[in-house]
């Protein structure tokens, strides 16, 4: 294993020796345009004032194109698939966001709803294309007689489009090879489902699905030791979420060290002789050899479509590279991949993950409750600059509107001279905590049993980053305390950009 460093060289210097691993063909593109025309909405309530169905026959899936759509405040696009009902939805900023694109659909066809917000004006619809796709990779890279890969469940690790694999380095930041980007206008699905009985990929719902930033790729197919790719996702249309956020974790990563003889794992989306594994995440384990820190070679079995899966060191979890190009055989050969100790690859990726802040808002902490039980605090929007925030907060008492104290602070560890959380018993409320500082007050009555606030976040580079805490005090003559009143769980709010 030590030679093989002069082998891989020589491999780099000889074309066609090791080949970058396939993907599937591009997706066809149909002219399918239609164009609702400008739509007033007279109605206080929200109305459906466009439908349009797209359909190809014998696709195995399909994406839309739009083209010049216009959503007023509160207007949305509802895409349902027809052979299995995901639903994807669109609000103006979300749909640029994507790209005009939608996700990828099973089935050949998807009905688009146009949802006119009350009073609203100017609504319109406009598809251009359909794509669609069929088929699968299947070239060389199993390492010895027999594949010995099994399917797996890794949350972390994706598959770009239908072919390629893709995988998570923080809430946003994404890597894979960079033969597999060649643009910005794909789909990264995560917690895919098995392939069609053909092998044809299939897709998970639109809420796994995840678009691209524009302008946010960096991506280099220079061949062995050369070939990377980073670009940041946007949030999912359907949830408002980050794959990283959504997924719940990423994958440390580490340059290599020179010597080899370590076990890694090859996790990916490659092709597979059963048809319904194919292009279905699998692992593979193996070693891994030594003399270089930017190509790496592995005993790992990968094939067409496993480009861009990571290579990781089995015992520690540590991503150690990217799965770049195929050489192994039934007789021998080894497999390749972009080692993280390639500057420029390294430099890339913590370029990327600088150059965004992720916003945020989650609950913690336990409410304490009245008659109605505990009050439950939570969030609806994006926590990002230039964009609302709703605080809300439900499971109040139904039959009254009381007074009721939404608390902001900048700290959940300190106030007022004392640690954070505090029991608020000598207060009169046993069992109940509070959980922010109180360095703002907004008055929140209870409502007849929920409420909310809307907070409009700063336009503001300065307020990127910043760490905010909230919690709902009220009263509630049915809580079974000596002050009659309630508390909800609390909320940490990240600003983002």
């Amino acid at each position: 294993m030590p030679n093989r460093f002069v082998f891989a060289v020589a491999v780099a210097l000889l074309p066609g020796v090791a080949a970058a691993q396939s993907a599937l063909p591009g997706p066809v593109v149909a002219a399918q345009p239609f164009d609702s025309g400008w739509i007033d909405n007279p109605s206080a309530l929200p109305v459906v004032v466009a439908s349009h169905t797209a359909h190809v026959a014998d696709a195995a899936w399909l994406r839309l194109e739009f083209g010049a759509c216009h959503l007023p405040e509160g207007s949305v696009l509802r895409l349902t698939g027809q052979a299995d009902g995901a639903v994807q939805w669109f609000a103006m900023d979300s749909l640029r966001d994507y790209q005009f694109r939608s996700a990828c659909f099973n089935g050949t066809a998807v009905r688009i709803d146009l949802i006119a917000a009350g009073r609203s004006r100017g609504n319109r619809l406009a598809v251009a294309n359909v794509l669609y796709g069929a088929g699968c990779a299947a070239d060389g890279g199993v390492c010895g007689p027999a594949d010995t890969r099994t399917l797996s469940n890794d949350p972390r690790i994706g598959r770009l489009d239908g072919c390629c694999t893709m995988f998570l380095l923080g809430e946003f930041v994404l890597a894979t090879a960079g033969h597999c980007l060649r643009g910005t206008g794909g789909i990264v699905s995560f917690n895919v489902p098995l392939s069609d009985p053909a092998g044809a990929p299939r897709y998970p719902p639109p809420s796994d699905q995840y678009a691209f930033l524009a302008g946010s790729m960096t991506s280099v197919d220079g061949g062995l030791g050369n070939d990377y790719g980073v670009i940041a996702a946007v949030r999912n249309s359907n949830t408002g979420l980050y794959p990283g956020q959504a997924q719940g974790s990423w994958l440390s990563w580490n340059a290599p060290p020179l010597a080899g003889g370590q076990t890694v794992v090859v996790t990916g989306y490659g092709a597979h002789a059963l048809p319904a594994w194919s292009h279905a995440q699998k692992s593979g384990s193996g070693l891994r050899g030594g003399g270089s820190t930017a190509v790496l070679y592995f005993d790992v079995s990968v094939t067409g479509c496993n480009s861009g899966s990571p290579v990781v060191l089995a015992s520690s979890g540590e991503a150690w590279g990217i799965t770049t190009h195929a050489g192994c055989t039934a007789t021998g050969g080894t497999n390749y991949g972009t080692g993280f100790g390639l500057p420029a690859l390294a430099q890339a990726i913590t370029n990327l993950a600088q150059s965004h802040v992720a916003g945020s808002a989650t609950a913690f902490g336990q409410g304490c409750g009245g008659g109605a039980g505990a009050p439950m605090l939570g969030f609806l929007g994006v926590p990002d600059v230039g964009h609302s925030l709703s605080i809300e907060v439900a499971n109040l008492n139904p039959a009254t509107s009381a007074f009721g104290t939404l608390v902001i602070g900048f700290s959940d560890t300190q106030w007022a001279g004392g640690s954070l959380p505090a029991p608020l018993a000598p207060f009169g409320m046993p069992g109940c905590t509070l959980y922010a500082s109180g360095d703002a007050l907004v008055f929140l009555p209870t409502n007849f049993g929920a409420n909310g606030y809307v907070q409009v976040l700063p336009n503001v580079p300065a307020f990127v980053g910043a760490v905010l805490f909230t919690q709902y005090l009220a009263l509630d003559a049915s809580a079974g305390n000596p002050a009659r009143m309630v508390a909800s769980n609390a909320g940490r709010i990240r600003v983002g950009n």
